[in-house]
């Protein structure tokens, strides 16, 4: 499944119909939300989604479409699922379904895309057909194709006050372009703090830190927001000055991952990484922002991604002494995390500390991946 996000252009009445349907549509999760507690607290037992549309049927009013309705009983179901399911394997983190809050409400879901006129793309691909109760026909920018086949559509209301549509569409999985062998180098990848990865080859990408850089916009608007009394408009409006500086440095560090993932995606056949425990690692408080603003978990997923669909492979390996050891003798050398450069008193190899741990990762994973079966040998898509 992938989704593809693209602009809406709505005018003032869409808009207005679109806003009512979110306002709405939150009421109806949260009164769903309290049917079922209500039920559990009696019977000791939580309705099913079928018992919630059953329920809830036609209650969508002038504003919120039926297929809607349905969704938002499905969207509860799967967080009550998710949160017993936790429960029962002993995960921390993972709390019982909340009440929305409007500032935690975001999007509408439509269901079936085509097959029943619910929602579908016009014959010029300029306008998308939506329910009457949410204008009817929608300007949008494809500036892209869409590939595979869409399934489900969520309009979204975004900080920067812009409706965008995310297209949900099933798609094949990535084959190989039918070459008999790949000829890309194999490559290990170091992510750090000082710069955002190190590789074997001693290429590094400089971190470019968007939060550390904003942090003092932030700062500042978020003072704004103390300052203003609780209910306002003026509050409110400081709010949403500081949620666009939000999206604003989310939006630029997604375009840095996409950009370096594509390019190590591409050149590289199998990709070793460390498998990090980044959880784990925010415990460090001297090291949590730093590591929250390089956004490492996300590059991982949109890397895997990337190498997936250009039939090359990730491997994770086990980061356990990546640093410390020696990639020539491999003999262990211990130095702090101040120490910046690598020099083995066993056979003088001397190099970067993020150069050697690179290397030990791509043979650690050349180690692991020579007893499986290789994945990118049908060929890979980039020539």
């Amino acid at each position: 499944m992938r989704t593809f996000e693209y602009r809406l252009f709505v005018n003032k009445e869409q808009a207005r119909l679109l806003m009512a349907s979110l306002i709405e549509s939150r009421y109806l999760y949260n009164e769903m939300l309290d049917v079922m507690k209500a039920q559990y607290e009696l019977g000791g037992t939580f309705p099913s989604k079928y018992d919630l549309t059953a329920q809830f049927k036609g209650r969508g009013g002038e504003h919120v479409p039926a297929t809607t309705v349905q969704t938002l009983a499905d969207r509860l179901s799967k967080s009550l699922k998710r949160f017993l399911g936790a429960k029962a394997l002993g995960i921390p983190g993972v709390g019982f379904p909340r009440f929305k809050k409007p500032h935690r409400w975001r999007s509408i879901q439509l269901r079936q895309y085509g097959t029943s006129r619910d929602v579908w793309l016009d014959e010029d691909e300029k306008h998308l057909h939506v329910p009457a109760k949410l204008g009817k026909l929608l300007k949008i920018k494809l500036h892209r194709p869409i590939e595979g086949t869409p399934k489900t559509v969520h309009l979204v209301y975004r900080a920067d006050h812009h409706w965008y549509a995310l297209i949900v569409c099933e798609t094949e999985p990535p084959t190989g372009s039918g070459h008999t062998s790949c000829t890309h180098p194999d490559i290990g990848i170091d992510l750090g703090l000082t710069s955002f990865l190190t590789d074997s080859q001693g290429k590094t990408v400089e971190s470019p830190r968007y939060y550390r850089t904003s942090q003092k916009t932030l700062r500042r608007k978020q003072r704004s927001i103390a300052r203003r009394k609780k209910g306002s408009t003026r509050r409110r409006k400081a709010s949403r000055s500081a949620a666009q500086t939000d999206l604003k440095i989310k939006r630029q560090r997604r375009d840095f991952h996409f950009k370096v993932a594509k390019l190590y995606a591409q050149h590289f056949a199998i990709i070793a990484v460390e498998k990090l425990q980044i959880p784990h690692m925010l415990k460090n408080h001297h090291l949590a922002k730093s590591i929250m603003d390089a956004g490492w978990g996300a590059f991982l997923d949109i890397l895997d991604t990337k190498a997936a669909r250009a039939g090359h492979h990730v491997i994770r390996v086990n980061p356990c002494f990546t640093s410390q050891k020696c990639s020539k003798c491999g003999e262990i050398v211990q130095k702090s995390l101040s120490v910046r450069t690598h020099i083995c008193p066993f056979c003088g190899y001397i190099a970067d500390r993020d150069v050697n741990a690179a290397h030990n990762i791509l043979q650690r994973a050349r180690l692991g991946h020579s007893l499986q079966e290789p994945t990118y040998t049908a060929g890979c898509s980039v020539s």
